[in-house]
């Protein structure tokens, strides 16, 4: 019995972190460079279910009297500014990557120590504890200190 010894395959050229790729309608890929940011900081704001904001709106919807008692956050955006609402950056949790962790914020190009604004606009969603079929109502509701908007200073 003879063995066959194969060579491994060549290895291919892997990306920097900086290049994502595009593709064109024809299919064709190319990489593209982005610039990585070369400083970041974060803000903390965590939306869950027991927050009393978000029992009040259950509540307001009837979702609670149609049994739709288990909540979740599926969504938080941080709409955040620098100078006074003139120029507004907002952070999804709908990006990719992710820039949000158990309510941290991740502030591309802001270093540590900088006061910031922000508020919080959160998906809600509700369905029935033994309900798998998904939600059954959703809604969203502002985070924003009564209109006064957050103020915190980024780590």
């Amino acid at each position: 019995m003879s063995r066959h010894h194969h060579a491994p395959p060549p290895s291919l050229p892997v990306p920097h972190p900086s290049t994502s790729f595009s593709s064109s309608a024809s299919g064709l890929s190319r990489p593209i460079t982005a610039p990585v940011p070369t400083v970041s900081s974060e803000v903390h704001f965590l939306v869950h279910a027991a927050m009393d904001e978000v029992q009040r709106l259950a509540r307001e919807r009837g979702w609670f009297d149609r049994g739709f008692t288990s909540l979740t956050i599926p969504w938080t955006e941080l709409h955040v500014t620098l100078d006074g609402w003139k120029t507004v950056k907002v952070i999804s949790s709908n990006d990719v990557p992710c820039p949000v962790v158990n309510g941290s914020y991740l502030l591309a190009n802001v270093p540590p120590g900088v006061e910031v604004q922000f508020a919080v606009h959160a998906g809600i969603s509700c369905h029935a504890p033994h309900d798998t079929a998904g939600a059954r109502d959703t809604a969203d509701l502002w985070f924003n200190a009564g209109g006064r908007n957050y103020v915190q200073t980024t780590t």
